[in-house]
């Protein structure tokens, strides 16, 4: 896995740029960073992979989340972009299909280079967020509060973060389960996001990319260029 590990390292220049989970919305999302490197990238295609916006409250959208909006909405008068709705999206979608070049969708499948892609969130393969809605609902309340009054280098939230069972077992059930859908969809790359953890890994001739999150840091992204796909991160 490559990543990228300082700001001035990001490559300037990519044909799809992939993003997610930027819940838009709470104390911890990172919307003056996603600005940041939007402005660094030149790209054809920006991919939003879900959880966008935390929830429906839009009153709870910092000065720093509407330039992210608004910057979106620059963007998507010259180039094409593509929503993938996130389970905290359900209801926002409208909000974008206002944007010139954007379209939304709960699955996307694309070609490029004779190689076939898909781009579904991910939330689809986490039975436990479907049949514990309240319980997932907590957990992140209580994840998102410690990354508050965390130190500035995040270092209880990231030792939560690797020693949880439940984001290790999530991560692997998102992942395992994807790669079966996408053999089973026969496309030979899989995109997902909802675990809050970058990954990557192959089975057979699929590979299986995890986009992260930017609600904490480093925050990652993916990059695709002919066969060529990157994890970059930003701190």
């Amino acid at each position: 896995m490559k990543i990228k590990k300082k700001k001035n390292e990001i490559s300037k220049k990519t044909h799809t740029l992939i993003l997610s989970d930027f819940h838009l919305g709470s104390k911890v999302s990172r919307s003056e960073k996603i600005v940041e490197l939007l402005k660094s990238f030149d790209f054809k295609k920006l991919i939003l992979l879900g959880d966008i916006f935390e929830n429906l409250n839009f009153e709870r959208l910092r000065e720093s989340d509407w330039k992210l909006l608004f910057l979106i909405s620059e963007i998507s008068r010259k180039k094409k972009i593509i929503w993938v709705e996130g389970n905290h999206d359900k209801g926002l979608t409208k909000i974008f299909t206002l944007f010139p070049k954007t379209k939304v969708f709960k699955v996307y499948r694309w070609k490029f280079n004779g190689k076939k892609y898909l781009a579904i969130h991910g939330h689809q393969f986490d039975n436990f967020m479907i049949d514990n809605f309240f319980l997932s609902y907590i957990a992140n309340s209580v994840y998102n509060f410690i990354q508050l009054i965390d130190f500035p280098d995040k270092r209880i939230s990231h030792f939560i973060k690797r020693k949880s069972k439940g984001w290790l077992r999530l991560s692997e059930k998102v992942a395992n389960r994807a790669i079966l859908y996408a053999q089973v969809q026969r496309v030979d790359y899989i995109f997902c996001a909802h675990t809050h953890r970058f990954d990557q890994r192959k089975k057979g001739r699929t590979h299986y990319y995890n986009s992260g999150c930017w609600t904490d840091t480093p925050s990652t992204y993916i990059t695709l260029d002919r066969e060529e796909v990157k994890i970059g991160k930003y701190v």
